[in-house]
């Protein structure tokens, strides 16, 4: 299973399991991540670790094989560079195609097969590619080449793969060791034997990382759950406040006006209160969309026993229809106060657009009152009005001093 290069061109995924160790590792050219064992499927940061770790082994490689290839040429007695340059050719022209190969999402086996054959080729021909004057075997640009594709080995494939053709690699270096030097190979053997610790600290540092990117994840999604539950909290907190304001401004209003008026209500003026209550608290509202602003309001000025003077702007438009909603709600409590406490028969509503502020203004030249004085059981004005707007990222301000009248101003939304 080959790790992605980018979100565009990640190597597919060959068909075997490879353990729950290796799910990191892209599944295919769409940039899909396998499952993380019961985790689910892989974060951003482990995603994003292992594109870089894919790219950077295919990249390193290259760079670092055609170096060797091209200087191994003039270290060569004359008699064999002709041969020599044959077989840096190769390896150039090899390790040109597997880049291209690698960060283009071909098969990772068919891949790997080839790769193993030209480097077993290269490692068996030890004799043709390094001088006899060469005593010291870690000196080698063979060794460094063998060395560097087991490393990279590491980020490209899973663990267990990835180590076994290291293993595979150090036996055919070795081999061809022995073939060029029969009598005197064992001078390869530390170097070959160094050649599986790397491997093994490539592996063993790759993996530490994947866990501290998955780590890094799981702190991440906590704290996106942590966000998402905050979020409706607030939701949730705003929708009872809504409710609450809604019941406030129907049913408590209706029962206030029954209690207030007693047997000399009219028994047709209740009923029309209480179906126009029965119409607000309708489950069925939307809470989604956009809605006409001045026809929200007209619609509310009318349902109130008061001459209401309406100073509306042509350009109020559509806004969120919550918005709408809190507005509206919010001038139909203010008539209700001019109504029941300023003394007087009319009120003022004026709504005018600026830019994406509108702003809603209902004033009368009633009793007022002083703001600060207010009792606590008498907070229309703060539950159904301001909270109501605060609620939907408006504002509500009150200005009223006792026998100047009251204004209402209502803005959304609050910048």
């Amino acid at each position: 299973m080959a790790h992605e290069p980018d979100d565009s061109q990640a190597p597919p995924e060959p068909a075997e399991n490879t353990g729950p160790d290796e799910s990191a590792r892209p599944a295919e050219s769409t940039g899909r991540a396998e499952s993380t064992g019961s985790a689910g499927r892989a974060g951003p940061a482990e995603r994003e670790f292992v594109r870089f770790a894919y790219r950077y082994a295919y990249r390193i490689r290259a760079v670092v094989v055609c170096s060797c290839a091209v200087l191994a040429v003039p270290a060569m007695p004359a008699d064999r560079m002709a041969v020599a340059s044959a077989i840096s050719c190769v390896v150039l022209g090899w390790s040109v195609l597997h880049y291209r190969l690698g960060m283009a999402g071909a098969r990772p086996g068919p891949l790997l097969a080839a790769d193993m054959a030209v480097l077993t080729g290269l490692c068996l021909t030890q004799e043709l590619t390094i001088p006899d004057s060469q005593s010291m075997y870690g000196s080698t640009w063979l060794l460094v080449v063998v060395s560097i594709v087991a490393v990279g080995y590491q980020m490209m494939y899973p663990a267990g793969l990835a180590l076994a053709m290291a293993l595979l690699l150090a036996v055919v270096d070795l081999a061809g060791a022995m073939l060029d030097r029969p009598d005197g190979w064992d001078y390869a053997v530390p170097n070959v034997s160094w050649l599986l610790v790397q491997s093994l600290l490539a592996q063993g540092l790759y993996r530490l990382v994947l866990r501290a990117s998955r780590a890094a994840d799981a702190v991440g999604t906590k704290a996106a759950a942590a966000r998402r539950r905050h979020e409706v909290a607030q939701a949730q907190g705003s929708a009872e406040r809504e409710h609450l304001a809604t019941l406030h401004d129907t049913a408590c209003a209706t029962m206030l006006m029954v209690s207030a008026h007693g047997q000399s209500l009219r028994p047709e003026i209740l009923r029309t209160q209480a179906a126009k209550d029965l119409r607000r608290l309708a489950p069925e509202r939307a809470t989604s969309g956009e809605t006409d602003v001045a026809q929200a309001l007209f619609a509310e000025t009318g349902d109130h026993p008061l001459v209401v003077r309406a100073e509306f702007d042509g350009s109020l438009g559509l806004i969120w229809r919550p918005a709408v909603e809190a507005l509206r709600g919010s001038v139909g409590e203010a008539l209700r106060n001019v109504a029941r406490h300023a003394g007087v028969n009319s009120a003022t509503v004026t709504a005018s657009r600026e830019g994406d502020t509108v702003t809603v203004v209902i004033s009368d030249d009633g009793a007022g009152f002083e703001v600060t004085r207010v009792p606590p059981h008498c907070q229309g004005l703060a539950r159904s009005v301001v909270e109501r707007m605060a609620a939907v990222g408006g504002r509500a301000t009150v200005d009223s001093r006792p026998g100047h009248g009251t204004a209402v101003r209502l803005e959304w939304p609050h910048v």
